[in-house]
């Protein structure tokens, strides 16, 4: 492993002006090379240094109080909110009452999602799965009192709402070379100048290829899909990523006994301390360190998440439609139907390619490896039987 290109999550915290020294490194070769930069810090937990507006924000209110929401985000069932400083977001409901119940099936899921992930050991998995939080009802007045006023003027809108976990966007260095390479030339200057485009995650197209090279007119760094010919283009491990996205997929499947419907799968980053915060980082200064530094130091700055070098990690995230399902073959059938109801992101079975039939048999070997580490006693050939039936069914469009 290259010095400087990765960084395991079991590793300690290393202080920044290491990282610096490690980035000052391939700092010219980024800048000459958008591709290299993309090869090299899209592949999952390499840590990139930023000093984007987004990182300077984020580390100005981590010393913050109480910063004000800002909106990053809206889907069918509501809007997205980041809290300034910290790795927690709002998604609040469009609308409050009974037609908000998805919010509560999203909280129900995820954290049925989050159970199996904390039993399995997150430091396990290596696909991440943000935490939920809590949930604010419409009706919680002591939280409304408190918080309204920190949400936009034009977007306080008290309804149900959800927190949980932040997927931080892709940093500075990745984006810039996301649209050095995909955009249009005469697009990007006001690509990079775009503040929604800040907000950068990328789908992970495993089962796509792009009809046309040609770059368009509309791009895009807010969920941007990167098809299967990118990967291969930029060097990127596609084999590691279908490995650990069946690997996913299967626990959900026989852990947490959810259809995986509509989930997505996304790069993303996260605080350099906060690579995974079911570990307790190694502080920087122990008690024999303390004994040396004169009385009455501060050290504050030990315990806040440094948002200028982030670690870039696969993602797994919307549990809103997730439903259960039974051991049965009309379970299965289930499962086959979200598999392909789902965007692309899984490979497909019974391609024309040798590469493509590789990458379909590296998800497929994962899944039933994971799958098989639960007991699931009479049970026990649900897992082959679902792959059987995915390839039968892809057979049928063909």
């Amino acid at each position: 492993r290259k010095r400087g290109q990765q960084a395991s999550e079991a590793e300690p915290y290393r202080a920044p002006s290491l990282v610096e020294k490690l980035m000052e490194n391939i700092q010219l070769e980024e800048k000459l090379d958008p591709k290299l930069t993309l090869k090299r810090f899209l592949s999952v937990n390499s840590v990139v240094s930023t000093s984007s507006s987004f990182a300077e924000r984020y580390q100005a209110a981590a010393l913050s109080i109480q910063a004000d929401f800002r909106a990053i985000g809206a889907g069918t069932c509501g809007k997205v909110f980041e809290v300034p400083g910290t790795t927690d977001i709002f998604k609040v409901a469009n609308h409050p009452g009974e037609s908000t119940d998805t919010l509560w099936e999203d909280y129900i899921s995820h954290l049925t999602i989050c159970e199996i992930w904390d039993r399995i050991g997150r430091q396990n998995i290596q696909i991440q799965v943000p935490r939920v939080r809590y949930f604010v009802g419409a009706y919680d007045k002591e939280f409304w009192d408190n918080n309204l006023k920190r949400f936009p003027k034009n977007e306080q809108l008290v309804s149900n709402t959800l927190c949980t976990e932040r997927v931080l966007p892709l940093a500075k260095p990745i984006r810039e070379s996301l649209i050095n390479q995909y955009c249009k030339p005469q697009l990007v200057q006001k690509i990079k100048q775009s503040e929604p485009d800040n907000d950068c995650l990328v789908r992970v197209y495993l089962g796509k290829r792009r009809r046309s090279e040609r770059p368009t007119m509309f791009f895009s760094l807010r969920n941007y899909n990167l098809h299967l010919d990118q990967m291969e283009e930029l060097g990127l491990d596609t084999h590691g990523l279908a490995s650990n996205i069946a690997e996913a997929l299967a626990i959900v499947h026989w852990g947490a006994h959810l259809d995986a419907d509509d989930v997505e799968f996304v790069l993303g980053s996260a605080p350099i301390r906060a690579t995974d915060t079911a570990f307790i980082p190694t502080p920087k200064l122990s008690a024999k360190d303390l004994k040396n530094q004169k009385r009455n130091t501060s050290t504050w700055s030990t315990h806040v998440d440094n948002f200028r070098y982030r670690v870039t990690h696969l993602w797994m995230l919307d549990f809103n439609r997730c439903k259960e399902f039974s051991p049965s073959k009309s379970g299965l059938e289930q499962l086959v139907n979200a598999f392909f109801k789902n965007d692309p992101y899984y490979p497909r079975p019974l391609a024309k390619s040798q590469k493509d039939q590789q990458l379909w048999q590296a998800f497929k070997d994962s899944y039933l490896n994971a799958s098989a580490k639960f007991k699931l006693g009479p049970h026990a050939r649900l897992p082959q039987r679902f792959i059987d039936m995915v390839v039968e069914e892809m057979r049928m469009r063909m």
